[in-house]
């Protein structure tokens, strides 16, 4: 009796010749098409302040608040969606969080918030990072002067 498996042959071959490009070109178009997708803005909280160009300095506290005066001018929000199981971190929002909060004008960012959750059977990630802009007070020449 001869042995005939679903891998050899012909038949198979032709089924691999035909199928195999169209499902690269699928993955290709799945891969590309659905796997990152990032939106940021900001709010003034304050008078417009003069925008910073978008590579700044900037200060960041995450657990602690500058030692100098302050005033809240903008709130920065970031926003990640990634698909494939692969999720965000802090890291990951940060370069986009600095360069909104240069636009508003600000000198350093406090009060910095992390939302992390899960869709679709844990399949698409969603993180979202809120911050305040701060603006530092100018202090006054006679108490630079004196010190």
């Amino acid at each position: 009796m001869k042995n005939i498996s679903p891998r050899s042959g012909k038949a198979f071959d032709t089924f691999i010749s035909l199928c195999f490009p169209s499902l690269t070109a699928l993955l290709l178009v799945i891969v590309t098409t659905s796997s990152c997708t990032t939106q940021s803005s900001y709010r003034m909280l304050a008078p417009t302040q003069s925008p910073k160009h978008s590579n700044c300095e900037l200060e960041i506290y995450r657990t602690s608040y500058p030692d100098r005066e302050f005033s809240e001018i903008s709130r920065i929000d970031v926003h990640i969606e990634r698909t494939y199981f692969v999720s965000s971190v802090f890291d990951d929002a940060l370069p986009e969080i600095k360069k909104r909060a240069c636009d508003s004008g600000a000198d350093a960012l406090i009060d910095i918030r992390e939302i992390s959750s899960t869709i679709n059977l844990g399949e698409t990630h969603i993180y979202h990072v809120t911050a305040t802009g701060i603006k530092y007070k100018e202090r006054p020449l006679s108490k630079i002067k004196g010190e």
